[in-house]
């Protein structure tokens, strides 16, 4: 009994290496191949791609205090809820 539960003991603990380690390396390893052969395919992707990741750097933490533009959201309204004389 004891050697079955130090087996399932060891199987999840190896699981969980697995899953913490080696399955996201797997994963990245995969997901970059097939974005090269992409990239490599399809060059104009590549030039969009660069461009896009450059402007986003080029822009990064300039806006991160500013308040939002209220004045296009137009003027505040409060309603009140008028009852009508044939409801009781």
């Amino acid at each position: 009994m004891l050697r079955i539960i130090a087996t399932f003991i060891l199987i999840y603990l190896i699981f969980r290496v697995l899953t913490a380690f080696v399955f996201p390396r797997i994963a990245r390893w995969y997901l970059n191949r097939y974005k090269k052969k992409f990239y490599h395919e399809n060059p104009w992707a590549a030039e969009a791609e660069e461009k896009r990741k450059k402007e986003n750097t080029s822009h990064a933490g300039k806006d991160l205090h500013r308040k939002p533009d209220t004045d296009r959201l137009g003027e505040y309204v409060d309603f009140e809820e008028i009852k009508d004389k044939n409801e009781s």
